[in-house]
């Protein structure tokens, strides 16, 4: 049996441009550290021509590609959570798609899995090449997080997050509570669990083509406010796994 170590998710939305470029960026990085991986494209009803592409490097990567397609929109969290399910490796390493997560890192995270029997490694974005408004959203709900679960992690919505498996496939029923703050769940459930969290600085880069989601002014306030609730349903149910 072929057994995969690593098994890395990659959402995916609208990237026609950037999407080859960063899926052959980060599969000539893996093989140069001779890992055996599986990368499963978490595509998410894109209405460009990013599926058309991605089948292009389906057909061309076969033994290294996954593919998890779906022609409706589903949302970041499902197309993420759908992709936990069917992950094979015995690490999951989930990263953006937008080319703004610099594969060179991974080694450093690649490194320390030996932390993993009890812990998880998340990113530190600490000069993040975002827009204000993205900036201005990640500093209320920081805050927040913070005086929910008593937090001091620095960058809990970093999409750079790496952890054995078999924690992932646990808490990803749990994960369904956050629908656009995927990642500030995950960092809440691993506190609630007192999973210790490793934070590694990283690199994140300026996108070289199209624009990071970034929800219209009038959607703000509902997706605060479900992202909100989100947060306190995980601070107040009984996390059993």
């Amino acid at each position: 049996m072929n057994i995969k170590k690593l098994s890395i998710i990659f959402p995916i939305y609208n990237e026609e441009k950037t999407i080859e470029k960063t899926l052959l960026e980060w599969k000539n990085t893996l093989d140069k550290l001779s890992i055996n991986y599986e990368m499963i494209i978490a595509e998410d009803g894109s209405t460009d021509k990013t599926k058309e592409v991605l089948k292009k490097i389906l057909i061309k990567n076969k033994k290294k590609f996954v593919s998890n397609i779906k022609n409706k929109k589903r949302g970041y969290a499902n197309a993420v959570r759908s992709s936990i399910k069917i992950a094979k490796g015995e690490y999951i390493l989930s990263v953006d798609s937008d080319g703004q997560c610099d594969p060179k890192d991974f080694k450093k995270f690649w490194n320390k899995r030996f932390l993993l029997s009890d812990s998880v490694i998340i990113g530190h974005r600490f000069k993040r090449s975002d827009s204000l408004q993205r900036l201005l959203m990640s500093k209320f709900f920081l805050l927040f997080h913070r005086i929910l679960f008593f937090s001091n992690i620095h960058d809990p919505s970093c999409p750079y997050i790496f952890c054995k498996s078999s924690f992932l496939k646990k808490i990803n029923p749990f994960l369904k509570f956050m629908v656009e703050g995927f990642w500030w769940g995950f960092v809440a459930i691993c506190l609630k669990k007192n999973i210790k969290i490793h934070q590694i600085k990283i690199n994140h880069r300026i996108r070289i083509s199209g624009n990071t989601n970034v929800f219209h002014l009038s959607k703000i306030p509902s997706i605060a406010l479900r992202n909100i609730i989100g947060l306190i349903k995980l601070r107040l149910i009984n996390i059993n796994y």
